[in-house]
């Protein structure tokens, strides 16, 4: 990969990098006072956690991609 090729795919990985974190910021969080008053501090319920969790692998992947273009 020459590199033109690897300064679009950086691009390409970003733009999928923020469109993963926008994903992330719309996923409903508890209200804080609910968060506030509970022993463990979940920002979100377990459905919305699993779905966090995922974005954030697919972020993770994003990462090591860019890691291996340069």
């Amino acid at each position: 990969m020459n590199q033109e090729e690897k300064a679009k795919r950086y691009d390409w990985l970003l733009n999928e990098y923020k469109g993963v974190e926008q994903q992330i910021n719309m996923v409903p969080k508890i209200p804080l006072d609910e968060t506030l008053h509970s022993l463990d501090s979940r920002e979100y319920t377990a459905i919305n956690q699993n779905k966090v969790n995922v974005l954030k692998q697919k972020l993770t992947r994003i990462d090591e991609e860019v890691k291996r273009l340069f």
